[in-house]
């Protein structure tokens, strides 16, 4: 069996690493749509590009071409749904992205702690991460990202190991590939390459940082083109918006941009770094900030530099990845808030955070003279308790059932398919996610406050149907609400579902 073993492409360890991940997997898996939205968005788009429509918006009149998600990770739906287009199987595959990224990550701790017992903690901390593991059972790019992105670094990894230049260097090139197709995923990407080149300017190699700079432009202009031609980017024209939910808010000024950076930065510190780390400890963020999370935050923060500047090998590579990180996070838009933005970095500043706690226990156990136990790695492995807590709670709401505001959206959705013309166009506040349901074209409602505006626009797109939902937001409060309400005359009711009351009307 051991001659067997060694004949196979990888080691024994990743047998463990399999096992763990297929235990937590199964435990937690939920073939329940996910209710965020832009799931459905994604397999729409993959479904255009496995039918052959192209990248298109198949649920929107007209079908226009996309342009709001960056096409790297449609396109992999698109090779799985050779397969099948199914949910669960498409959740699995971003799965078992999960798992290869464990792999790589586990021989990237190795090799940045030299330590192997440390290695297997911080890996054990990220398996039980319940952000990362909801994530791998979800339609949305976050762990395909974490998977390229770490696929990027660990090809970094082995070409600086192999010291050739990097011109006659395979593992050069596939990094570049890579990271590539990272920003193709994510157009956060945009920290992965500019942490890459702020290490390969670091390490003063002038020549391949010029290249993979380079390089980088040459793969990514096509889709830059093709935006620019579609109107611009829709990220960027975000980004400099007040509210993209409210755009007659208007234009960021520069007190906007310190504004946002102060805010965006006490919410990472207060909120999002100690619940991205141990999801134990919950946000809400329509509530005030936890009591002492600024405090937790601060830890973190804290062990994390620490740990950064400790780290026996390759701290330079993570640290220009995560000062480009940073800064990416202080600049979006304070409603773009929650914890997936920073997931691709969480295995990391789990590492780095460990890193740094062992230095401090060092220094504790020789100033006081302690036992040796203090600073072993052993010691850190008791957070496992804290993580397993929350994939306890992760478990419980994989099982628990669509509530009945969603039930009754997804029933008006199939109402639609079933009983409305094929070219009925329907007006609601998830698209997408009607879409897949109505199978009739979609669209958002405008974000005008002015009813008559409202109902005008409405006509131009070509709306002959409304959904008044109880999904919570309150778009359908301040612009659909009183719309209907000044010209009740022009919403005739086709269907009204109990409990709690959902909608379709007519347009008139």
């Amino acid at each position: 069996m051991n001659n067997l073993l060694h004949r196979l492409p990888f080691k024994k360890s990743d047998l463990w690493i399999a096992l763990g991940f297929l235990v937590c997997y199964f435990a937690i898996f939920d073939s329940k749509l996910d209710l965020g939205g832009d799931n459905a968005g994604y397999y729409i788009l993959g479904q255009s590009i496995h039918s052959g429509q192209g990248y298109t918006d198949i649920h929107l009149p007209g079908a226009p071409s996309a342009s709001h998600f960056p096409p790297g990770y449609p396109v992999l739906l698109a090779v799985f749904m050779t397969v099948s287009d199914s949910f669960d199987f498409l959740k699995w595959m971003n799965g078992l992205l999960f798992l290869g990224a464990l792999f790589m990550l586990q021989r990237l701790f190795q090799r940045m702690t030299q330590n192997h017992i440390l290695s297997w903690v911080v890996l054990g901390l990220t398996l039980l991460n319940a952000h990362l593991l909801r994530s791998s059972t979800i339609l949305m790019s976050e762990i395909p990202f974490l998977f390229f992105s770490v696929a990027t670094l660990s090809c970094l990894v082995k070409w600086r190991s192999s010291e050739k230049p990097f011109w006659q260097s395979p593992w050069f090139w596939a990094m570049l590939v890579l990271s590539s197709m990272s920003y193709h995923i994510r157009t956060a990407g945009l920290a992965l390459i500019a942490g890459i080149g702020l290490y390969l300017l670091f390490e003063k190699k002038w020549s391949a940082a010029v290249s993979y700079g380079l390089g980088f432009i040459v793969l990514a202009l096509p889709w830059f083109l093709r935006g620019k031609a579609l109107g611009g980017n829709p990220y960027l024209e975000q980004l400099i918006q007040v509210n993209p939910y409210r755009p007659e808010e208007g234009i960021l000024s520069l007190g906007g941009w310190v504004d946002r950076i102060k805010t965006n930065g006490w919410r990472y510190l207060s909120q999002e770094i100690p619940n991205g780390l141990f999801p134990k400890l919950d946000v809400v963020y329509s509530q005030e900030e936890p009591t002492g999370f600024f405090l937790y935050g601060s830890l973190f923060v804290a062990l994390i530099i620490y740990g950064s500047f400790k780290m026996p090998k390759l701290r330079m590579m993570w640290a220009g990845y995560l000062t480009a990180s940073a800064a990416i996070f202080l600049l979006w838009p304070e409603v773009w808030f929650g914890v997936r933005f920073m997931q691709p970095l969480i295995p990391f500043l789990l590492l780095s955070a460990a890193v740094g706690a062992m230095e401090a226990l060092k220094w504790a156990q020789i100033r006081l003279n302690g036992p040796k136990w203090i600073a072993s790695p052993y010691v850190l492995a008791g957070m496992a308790l804290i993580q397993l807590s929350a994939v306890s709670t992760l478990r419980a709401t994989s099982q628990d059932p669509v509530g009945s505001q969603y039930m009754n959206y997804f029933n008006l959705g199939r109402y639609v398919s079933n009983n409305l013309p094929s070219d009925a166009i329907i007006a609601t506040y998830k698209p997408a996610m009607f879409y897949l349901y109505a199978q009739r074209p979609c669209v958002r409602f405008p974000s005008l406050e002015d009813n008559a505006a409202f109902i005008e626009r409405l006509k131009e797109q070509g709306v002959t149907h409304v959904v008044v939902d109880q999904l919570g937001y309150s778009a359908i409060g301040r612009y659909v609400v009183p719309a209907i309400q000044k010209y009740p005359e022009r919403f005739p009711l086709v269907l009204q579902l109990p409990n709690p009351d959902t909608y379709l009307l007519e347009l008139r």
